[in-house]
């Protein structure tokens, strides 16, 4: 085999391997291995809202845990529960009309 016989089959193989690795990156699509359909939703508030607008809840962080508020429609604070344990209930006026400890065992009885 002559010099420029092989230097021209060299030149082929290479020509065609480019070629043929451009054609199959054109054609197919990409895929990520085991993508998370739902990655978790993280934040340090999350706020409830109605149509027009007002806050129905609140759910943020505090200083001893997560801290749950729920308001009436008027957007009062209605019920707080925090996660130590505590729980108070207010009135239409903002009065607290029941609370619970802040920590320890709830009573059983009324």
């Amino acid at each position: 085999m002559s010099q420029s016989r092989f230097l021209t089959i060299c030149v082929l193989v290479l020509v065609g391997a480019f070629a043929g690795a451009w054609v199959g990156s054109q054609g197919l699509p990409i895929v990520h291995a085991q993508m998370d359909a739902n990655p978790p939703l993280r934040s340090s508030s999350f706020t409830l809202v109605n149509q027009q607008g007002k806050v129905q809840a609140t759910l943020h962080s505090g200083g001893t845990g997560a801290i749950l508020v729920m308001n009436d429609a008027a957007g009062n604070n209605r019920v707080e529960i925090g996660a130590s344990g505590g729980i108070v209930i207010r009135d239409p006026n903002g009065r607290v009309t029941w609370s619970s400890p802040r920590t320890g065992v709830l009573p059983a009885v009324e």
